[in-house]
């Protein structure tokens, strides 16, 4: 159990209410390690003062614990952790250490990037990627059995379109007047096979790049050959009416704000028609959670697929979340980056790669909530300088590892007397013992640039610690209790980097 989760639960059996209790991280060290309104909350049920409550659980949270001290200022609640406390909580660390302890598992279906296979990926596409595999692995983390799944688009006139723009270009043709252009359309027509399939598997290799793989790939034409989409199509039809020779679906009943096609007058089933079969095949294979991330442009989109779930389960229960992404802009040195030099089209994602690597195209992909644009700067993401923040982070670790290779084997056991603690290395343990609370607020609100930030706070911590105590002397008490410090802050540091994908480099 966290800290945070021992302190809320004192705090809970002080009020003799099974109520939550809200915990808030005062901007003024002086208020303490933690605040709460509890008091203030219960003082319209209990019609008592504020003041008066707070002082009635401050008695008994005094008599419980003296892990903590709890002090009252205006009716709210401040509480300290004992440098004690604190310490010990170092020897708790270990890969699992994060993990929230009241997390009810949910089988959950994540899809992402689903990218039509006519054309390489671009930025856009390894934002989607980074995202979507840093959820991943934090639900997994967390508890949660998760499954990652490519939506491969496959049928339909895009498709007919980008093979036979192939094929014109292979027959030195001009492609169709709807078709698609480009250097990689005159690469494709060099090669033999099916171009779709090509296309497909330069995705998955441009993925694979940057360390993110899928459980499954799963294709839409699978959906009209299993016949799919038509039991989908039977299941609706209670929900569906013709008009003008079309078939629609009466999504208003189910909060869209209007009807939908299903079937165009001309026989054609539209895309939505094949993504409720998809949506319903997800819920058919037992997944309790569906996660979809899309570009901002499905904004509109949300609504119609969550009325088309209602109808086909029957139920309010609304199994299915979306997360919506903004637009990346490429910046070289300040300058809007908009084409390849290479071609002299849209720059790939695998350029990006090739230019800045692995690391800091996850980390700079990740900095950034989803639903805000993201100004990437390519010269900055090569810096090795602390105004990068890929390197900042990694330097932490590197810096630590340099520690741990000079110091003296006898000091692996912890401190013998009970520790009293620089301010730095205060601040720096509680910065580390924070990762569960973190997480278990990624895993409920998807917001994965959480652990961005949270690396580069403790970096921040671990960088100041250094220059303000030194952590190698010859008081080899103190020089045990900082080496314990440090241990602690690089084991919560792989944490985090695991859940990234970056490297935790050794040398820098």
């Amino acid at each position: 159990m966290s800290i945070r989760a021992q302190i809320q639960k004192l705090l809970q059996e002080a009020a003799g209410e099974n109520t939550p209790v809200a915990l808030a991280e005062p901007k003024n060290l002086d208020y303490g390690d933690y605040a709460t309104n509890i008091a203030l909350r219960l003082a319209k049920t209990r019609q008592k003062a504020p003041q008066v409550i707070a002082q009635e659980l401050l008695e008994k949270l005094r008599e419980k614990t003296t892990d903590y001290t709890f002090t009252e200022i205006n009716g709210f609640i401040n509480v300290r952790i004992s440098d004690q406390t604190l310490f010990a909580e170092l020897a708790k660390i270990n890969p699992d250490y994060a993990k929230p302890d009241n997390l009810v598992p949910e089988k959950i279906l994540l899809e992402y990037v689903s990218a039509n296979p006519t054309g390489p990926l671009h930025i856009g596409h390894g934002r989607w990627a980074v995202i979507g595999d840093i959820l991943a692995r934090t639900l997994a983390y967390c508890g949660h059995q998760v499954t990652k799944e490519f939506y491969i688009n496959d049928a339909g006139k895009q498709i007919a379109n980008f093979v036979d723009s192939v094929n014109a270009a292979r027959q030195n043709q001009p492609p169709p007047a709807d078709g698609y252009h480009g250097a990689y359309i005159a690469e494709l027509a060099r090669l033999d096979g099916d171009p779709v399939q090509t296309m497909l598997d330069w995705q998955k290799t441009t993925l694979k790049n940057i360390r993110t793989e899928f459980d499954n790939w799963f294709s839409e034409k699978t959906l009209h050959a299993s016949g799919a989409v038509e039991q989908a199509l039977a299941i609706l039809q209670p929900q569906t009416y013709v008009q003008d020779g079309s078939l629609w679906f009466k999504s208003t009943d189910y909060g869209d704000d209007k009807d939908r096609v299903l079937i165009k007058s001309n026989g054609e089933k539209t895309y939505f028609t094949a993504d409720i079969a998809y949506h319903k095949n997800k819920l058919d294979r037992g997944f309790t959670r569906l996660i979809n991330i899309w570009g901002a442009d499905h904004h509109g989109y949300i609504a119609r697929v969550r009325a088309a779930i209602q109808a086909l389960t029957g139920s309010s229960a609304q199994p299915l979340r979306v997360i919506l992404g903004q637009l990346v802009n490429l910046y070289r040195g300040g300058e809007l980056v908009k084409m390849s030099k290479r071609t002299g089209e849209m720059i790939t994602l695998q350029e990006v790669l090739a230019e800045i690597g692995t690391d800091a195209a996850r980390y700079f992909l990740a900095m950034r909530s989803a639903d805000t644009a993201l100004d990437f700067d390519l010269a900055l993401a090569k810096e090795q300088s602390s105004d990068n923040p890929v390197y900042y982070v990694q330097y932490a670790h590197a810096r630590i590892c340099s520690i741990l290779r000079q110091a003296d084997a006898s000091l692996d056991s912890p401190p013998s007397a009970a520790p009293k603690l620089h301010p730095a290395e205060r601040l720096l343990i509680l910065k580390i013992i924070r990762l569960p609370d973190e997480l278990e607020s990624v895993a409920a609100d998807y917001a994965i640039q959480r652990l961005c930030a949270y690396a580069q706070e403790l970096a921040a911590l671990f960088h100041n610690f250094y220059h303000e105590c030194k952590v190698i002397s010859e008081d080899r008490q103190a020089t045990a209790q900082r080496l314990s410090i440090i241990r602690g802050t690089q084991a919560v540091l792989k944490i985090v980097f695991n859940l990234l994908a970056i490297e935790a480099p050794e040398k820098m």
